[in-house]
């Protein structure tokens, strides 16, 4: 426990560290208080003990599990208690959809919903009792026009989104609900800009919570919290899998939908040459008439509209920062799924998808079905 403590601490304060300089790049400030971010007053939140560690909830070990039939098609059947973690992914994360859907197939009682990020927005919806088929049609339905007017840039200090919009479109879903009258037990993760402390919010009004569960460092303005500011829980926390144990679970699943397109136990050796080490001196004319001459060809191959190498460019900035938090995210799941061990895991294979392709929600679905129907086929 210690060990998974202390390396998402680490990575958790890494991405915080990295989020505040892309801030103060982009924006020229450094201090999210000096921001306007939305103030969360209706949601009660409980944080983890004074070493930063959730308390598990050990389940009986008593009870026998029992699957009826292989699948779960008889419900009255299932004698003991279902909790499905869904981790982020941002669109990635509408693969929770198909994988809900399968669930529901397969005949499981789903009776504790924990969720971080898109998988805490996809969560709480189903938490509140919108059938499967409403939230499909509703992904299926927004195009690329619809999911761009969610992200119309409102600039201040704390981030390049106010998330009005956001939570407008969240209302739809969720209106005045709390979170302790759902009838499917939920929570919410999100974690302390300042601090990286995991909060779980498991009371109160569910649109806050999964408005502080999605707010994505830079791109959306942070969720106020009494003297703290809470941002999106995938950082700390991206495959709850901890706190749907907590909560009851006696047989947990993890949906993790996070790729970074390379296995934990890959590496490979190089040899870097500064190649460039000459034109590094101090500026000469030389190198001046250099630079100049390179410039002007680039230039030149703009306006031929001739495409440069993009293995051979450097990253942009939203590459970067997009990058960073998805790596370290994929990282982090991976340790919490090998340390957490959850009873099953699925994991749609959604490396396709863009992290803002929210227009490619039939696909993302189809994705997270199909992967979801095969696992489960495994319990036969």
């Amino acid at each position: 426990m210690r060990l998974l403590h202390s390396i998402r601490k680490g990575f958790g304060m890494k991405l915080i560290c990295l989020s505040l300089v892309f801030l103060s790049a982009i924006l020229f400030v450094g201090d999210v208080s000096n921001g306007t971010p939305t103030s969360l007053t209706s949601s009660e939140i409980y944080a983890s003990d004074e070493n930063d560690k959730i308390i598990f909830a050990e389940p009986d070990s008593s009870v026998e599990l029992s699957f009826p039939g292989g699948f779960f098609h008889d419900q009255g059947g299932q004698n003991f208690k279902v909790g499905v973690a869904l981790s982020g992914g941002a669109a990635k994360g509408l693969a929770h959809i198909g994988v809900l859907k399968a669930l529901e197939e397969a005949g499981i009682r789903i009776d504790y919903i924990a969720g971080s990020s898109m998988g805490a927005l996809i969560g709480a919806a189903y938490a509140s009792g919108i059938p499967v088929d409403t939230l499909e049609k509703i992904a299926v339905d927004i195009d690329w026009k619809t999911a761009a007017k969610l992200f119309i840039p409102r600039f201040s200090t704390s981030g390049l989104i106010d998330g009005k919009r956001v939570k407008e479109f969240l209302y739809t879903f969720y209106g005045d609900k709390k979170i302790e009258d759902l009838p499917i037990p939920f929570a919410a993760t999100a974690a302390d800009i300042s601090s990286g402390k995991l909060y779980v919010i498991n009371k109160g009004s569910l649109l806050e919570a999964v408005r502080a569960s999605i707010s994505i460092p830079i791109v959306f303005t942070p969720v106020k919290h009494k003297d703290i500011f809470l941002v999106d829980g995938g950082l700390v926390d991206p495959v709850p899998i901890d706190v749907v144990r907590e909560m009851g679970a006696d047989f947990v699943i993890a949906v993790h939908v996070i790729h970074a397109g390379f296995s934990l136990e890959e590496k490979e050796y190089i040899e870097i040459i500064n190649s460039d080490r000459e034109k590094k001196k101090l500026p000469t004319l030389e190198n001046l008439s250099r630079q100049i001459a390179e410039y002007l060809n680039k230039a030149e191959d703009k306006v031929k509209d001739t495409k440069p190498d993009e293995k051979s460019e450097s990253p942009k900035i939203t590459q970067i920062s997009q990058n960073t938090l998805r790596i370290a995210q994929y990282v982090i799941a991976n340790l919490q799924i090998e340390l957490y061990k959850p009873d099953l895991v699925i994991e749609p294979d959604t490396r396709s998808i863009s992290q803002y392709e929210f227009y490619r929600g039939k696909d993302a679905i189809e994705i997270g079905y199909k992967e979801a129907m095969k696992v489960l086929s495994t319990l036969k």
